[in-house]
This record gives structure tokens, C-alpha cells and sequence, in this order.
């Protein structure tokens, strides 16, 4: 089917966490989505499709002619690599557009193992500027999505450096830190790791989230504005500096509110691409 999204025309990346979230996505406008693969993605088991759930994730996005998108972003240990390597294996069998990873040396393996397998460097790389950007483009990644922290000024330079993807956050929680550099481990340990990592017992503590991908968000506690981070009133701007992909966090949320979630963005999206003035 033909993409929903015309070259050339920025797209709307929505958040999935369960195959009920997907379709409630797709159904709103989205013009792709991600999921996280279960037991190898940040937000712990419940936010992760399995491998069967991806395969009919993925079929269904190009019924709709749209693309979906699948997050690795944990680490594995030494101990893990075959199972993670089997896990990249089968989305490249079942027609995923891209994965997400969030690790240098990750990202150069899939780039080395996998060279059919377009890579996303993840937000918890913190590219900040055109060098970091140029960077993963070098280790393999054909995509970078960029922290907050980088303004919309900062877009051009970044993209002209490096020639990938950008992807921006249109709307996510706040963050008074630089996304993927918070140096807070985990306050727990977990009895066992995730079921699809036998192996984790030997790659660190099992509630790290750079290891585990469960974070106890022990930074909630802090007492800080919580307002959620959005760019909605800004998409020409932001279109006008290049940006290739809107992106919205939220893999926790329950399909209900996802609709409207994605629904509203979808129609601010559109709004800002047909009159680039009311989006300023």
C-alpha cells in the first residue's frame, strides 16, 4: 500500500506498547510507530511486543501503509550477544523498518552483522551537535533522534554534518537532564531479569535500565517542574530546520488515551504543513 507520509512531508512517529496501542495509532494518523521488543527496551515487560506480536505489529502497519519501527535500547552483556543477535535477526525477516539502539558498540555490530538493517541511533545517545551526529553515521545508523536539549536552531547544521534521518520529540515528559545521560542506577535489584535475557544474571544488576531496561524513576521524587516537554505550537519552525520525523513518548500509555493523544498531534501536524503560518 502506499505510504501515508508523501516524500518529503515530515511524519508522525507514535508510541506503542501493546498490539491493542498499535492499532490505536495507526487508527489516529500516525504515519509510523515503535514498539519495544519485550525483555531488550526501557519501560520493562509490559511496554514490549514479543517477537509474534512484532511479526502482526508489522503487518498490520503495512496494511495501513505505514512503518514500524522496533526499540533495542538496552545493552546486552557478552553473555547475551547470540540472543540478541537472534532477536535482530528475526525483525529483519518480518519487514521492520528500523531498530533503535542506544549504544555505540551496539550500533557498530548490528551496522557490521546486520548491514541490511537500518539503525536508529537512539535519544539515549545524546548526539548534541553535528560531530556526535556525524559520529553514529560513521558507526552505521541511517537515523539519529535528538535530545531536547538541542533547539531548532540547532537542527541545519546537525543534519548538513551528518546526512541522517532527524527525528525530534513533539511531545514527551520533562527532563531536567540531557535524555540518555542520567547517572542514576537502580535502587533495587530485581529477583530474575527479563525471561527473553536468561543471560542478564551476568551482565550487571538486573533493575539497571541501561542493562535491564526497567527504570525505577527514583528522579520523581525530585522537586521539579513536571510539565511535559512539546513543540506543538512550533512545527513550522521546526519543519523549516529540516526535521524528518515527530516523534511522541509514550509506550505506557493505554490505547484509549493514545487515540487522543495521536489524534490531536496528527491534526496540529497536518495544520502545520498546510499553512505553515498557523503553526508558528
Amino acid at each position: 500500500m502506499e505510504s501515508r507520509s508523501p516524500i518529503g512531508t515530515p511524519e508522525l512517529l507514535a508510541p506503542a506498547g501493546s498490539r491493542a496501542a498499535v492499532s490505536a495509532a495507526l487508527s489516529a494518523g500516525a504515519d509510523a510507530v515503535y514498539v519495544g521488543a519485550r525483555g531488550w527496551s526501557r519501560g520493562g515487560p509490559r511496554a514490549g511486543l514479543s517477537p509474534e506480536e512484532i511479526s502482526r505489529a508489522s503487518h498490520e502497519c503495512r496494511r495501513a501503509g505505514a512503518s514500524l519501527d522496533v526499540a533495542f535500547n538496552t545493552i546486552p552483556g557478552a553473555a547475551e550477544l547470540p540472543g540478541f543477535r537472534s532477536a535482530l535477526r528475526n525483525c529483519l525477516g518480518e519487514g521492520t523498518r528500523m531498530v533503535i539502539l542506544s549504544d555505540p558498540g551496539v550500533i557498530s555490530l548490528a551496522a557490521r552483522e546486520f548491514p541490511d538493517l537500518s539503525l536508529c541511533a537512539s535519544v539515549g545517545v545524546s548526539a548534541l551537535n553535528p560531530s556526535e551526529a556525524l559520529f553514529y553515521r560513521e558507526l552505521g545508523a541511517s537515523a539519529v533522534v535528538l535530545p531536547t536539549a538541542v533547539s531548532r536552531e540547532e537542527v541545519p547544521a546537525i543534519k548538513a554534518a551528518c546526512g541522517l534521518r532527524v527525528e525530534v520529540f513533539l511531545r514527551c515528559r520533562a527532563e531536567f537532564i540531557v535524555q540518555g545521560k542520567c547517572g542514576l542506577s537502580g535502587y533495587a535489584r530485581e529477583a530474575e531479569g527479563p525471561a527473553e535475557r536468561p543471560g542478564i544474571g551476568n551482565a550487571g544488576p538486573p533493575s539497571s535500565a541501561k542493562r535491564g531496561g526497567r527504570c525505577f524513576l527514583v528522579c520523581a521524587a525530585l522537586p521539579v517542574d513536571r510539565t511535559p516537554y512539546s513543540i506543538e505550537e512550533e512545527l513550522a519552525d521546526w519543519i523549516a530546520a529540516g526535521v524528518d520525523a515527530f516523534k511522541i513518548e509514550g509506550r505506557d500509555l493505554p490505547p484509549d488515551k493514545l487515540f487522543v493523544l495521536v489524534s490531536r498531534l496528527r491534526r496540529k501536524l497536518d495544520a502545520a504543513i498546510k499553512n505553515p503560518a498557523l503553526g508558528r
